[in-house]
């Protein structure tokens, strides 16, 4: 899956390892990045396409990029590719290897 291109100078550092993160983003690590005021976070080729949320804080982002994720999965047709991504990746990491 292609992932949108951001500047450098607009992408936020977060720390995706925190335990009060969903596992679907700590998993994905949808990109975040300030949007003049706002924190968008984006997992895609472009913000209509791919999964999109903004917020005032990075986790407000987050929280809302979790909800638009949680409609996607839930209402995609079979053409989209950014779902069939999300689902192949999420159910992948459900898996052992030993």
């Amino acid at each position: 899956m292609e992932q949108m291109r951001i500047p450098q100078e607009m992408i936020v550092p977060f720390n995706y390892e925190s335990q009060d993160l969903p596992r679907s983003v700590k998993e994905l690590r949808p990109v975040i990045f300030q949007d003049g005021n706002d924190f968008c976070c984006v997992l895609g080729p472009d913000t209509r396409k791919g999964i999109f949320a903004c917020g005032l804080s990075p986790q407000e982002a987050l929280k809302n990029w979790q909800h638009n994720l949680d409609e996607r999965i839930k209402n995609h047709p079979d053409d989209d590719e950014v779902a069939a991504y999300i689902i192949d990746a999420l159910n992948a990491s459900n898996k052992k290897v030993w």
